[in-house]
């Protein structure tokens, strides 16, 4: 290989990682459209609270996958939750085919008050995973889901303003429909009206009122009538909830020990913040001991470091269930710990080689070559301890193994791909200058 084109396989590295760094920290409108790209650091779901709370991840169900609204559908039933949720502190996030609900343990039991009042004996995150959601029928003895109207069609529901009814408040609730729910409600209730009978509503298969509403003529919504501003918003959410195209099921409903915080402060009382500018002192900590240590190596190390976090930062926004909250957080640093003293590891064994008698090309390979067996022996026990951790583990022991687990497979690639491919291109530029790489030894007159 020549100088000129190792030169030239550095520049591209040195390009390509600093696009890398752009699009993990940088978010920016693509030119020609009205889309915002999402860094890869902004796109990692964080967990919540630092004082803890609870996580809640829902699947869609197999079936649901092949309607060819999936897309469609999935993004509009986040919405809603976000719209329905935010204002107690719920952080409703979409994570491939699933979705992602996290709260502090203060919000959701104020939820959980809130729903009570308005007459549900469920939290939130049991109504969401609730088997039967929201249906609409003319009869209050026997539930037929033929000829019903679902709560695939239910568009929204919002609390209306106070009205005043003998003396006292009357908080109205309306029920909304997409356009083909509007005809079906439209169908079933004047299907009622001829009949001179009554409209049932249920929620999760119990009937929600037990004389029904009667009709005298047909409707493309329904109004329902609250005795408390706070009942009317209980129901509101109930039925934002349960109005989803499909069905949710849980698969993750635990106690989440810490999260990060969404502190307003600038630093202090701002923990993301302030744990940010820490893994950015310890980052820059690490690339001064190494450059002043293995010069030229160091550097070297500091690109592959670079290459780490971008494709690290890649894949945990882009793996379902990956959870960065205080837990998620140590497996990083365990992650870039186990990197670092790696390539420690590897440099050490190449001034030992160097000692040996070698040429400093030689020392290299050797080091390298020396170290992928034993490196893969350690990460294979790791990974399979990440399983184990995952498997029995509570809520904070999976986003440990999950983020050290995903952290491994890219260790590996960096220090035998991205760092062994650097360090050879760079030996054919300079091979023989053992100041660049801070090697020592008693001269030595036949190299080998």
């Amino acid at each position: 290989m020549s100088k000129a084109r190792s030169k030239t396989k550095l520049c591209i590295v040195a390009i390509l990682t600093i696009i890398g760094l752009l699009l993990t920290f940088v978010s920016f409108v693509v030119p020609t459209t009205n889309t915002t790209f999402n860094s890869f650091i902004g796109a990692i779901n964080f967990g919540y609270d630092i004082g803890g709370g609870r996580l809640s991840v829902y699947e869609v169900s197999e079936e649901s996958l092949s309607d060819s609204n999936f897309e469609l559908k999935l993004d509009e039933t986040v919405r809603k939750f976000k719209d329905s949720f935010s204002g107690y502190g719920f952080d409703v996030t979409r994570q491939g085919d699933t979705v992602r609900i996290e709260v502090s343990h203060y919000d959701d039991s104020e939820m959980t008050a809130l729903l009570s009042s308005g007459g549900s004996s469920y939290d939130l995150q049991t109504i969401i995973a609730g088997e039967n959601g929201i249906s609409f029928n003319s009869s209050s003895s026997e539930f037929d889901a033929e000829g019903s109207v679902t709560e695939e069609y239910i568009k929204s529901c919002s609390v209306g303003t106070s009205l005043v009814s003998d003396g006292k408040d009357v908080w109205p609730v309306t029920i909304e429909f997409s356009e083909d729910g509007q005809e079906l409600f439209k169908e079933l209730t004047q299907s009622i009206v001829d009949n001179s009978g009554s409209l049932y509503m249920y929620i999760n298969g119990t009937v929600y009122n037990s004389s029904g509403f009667s009709l005298t003529q047909s409707q493309s919504s329904l109004t329902l009538y609250a005795t408390s501003q706070a009942s009317a918003k209980a129901l509101q959410i109930q039925v934002n909830a349960l109005a989803k195209p499909f069905e949710l099921s849980t698969i993750v409903d635990d106690i989440v020990t810490s999260g990060l915080n969404t502190g307003t402060g600038v630093f202090f009382g701002n923990v993301k913040a302030m744990l940010s500018l820490s893994l950015l002192t310890l980052f820059v900590a690490c690339v001064i001991y190494l450059i002043l240590k293995y010069r030229m190596l160091g550097v070297l190390a500091t690109v592959a470091m670079l290459i780490f976090i971008v494709i690290y930062a890649f894949l945990l926004q882009s793996i379902p269930l990956v959870l960065i909250d205080i837990n998620g957080l140590m497996g990083v640093l365990f992650t870039f710990s186990i990197l670092f003293f790696n390539i420690i590891g590897i440099f050490e064994r190449i001034k030992k080689e160097y000692s040996l008698g070698k040429k400093i090309t030689n020392s290299v390979n050797t080091a390298f070559r020396k170290s992928v067996l034993p490196t893969l022996e350690r990460y294979i026990f790791l990974l399979l301890f990440c399983a184990v951790l995952y498997i029995v583990g509570s809520t904070a022991l999976m986003a440990f193994s999950t983020a050290l687990f995903v952290g491994l497979f890219v260790n590996y690639f960096v220090l035998f791909v991205a760092l062994k491919g650097m360090s050879s291109s760079y030996l054919v530029i300079n091979s023989t200058k053992k100041t660049y790489y801070n090697l020592k030894r008693e001269e030595v007159k036949n190299e080998i």
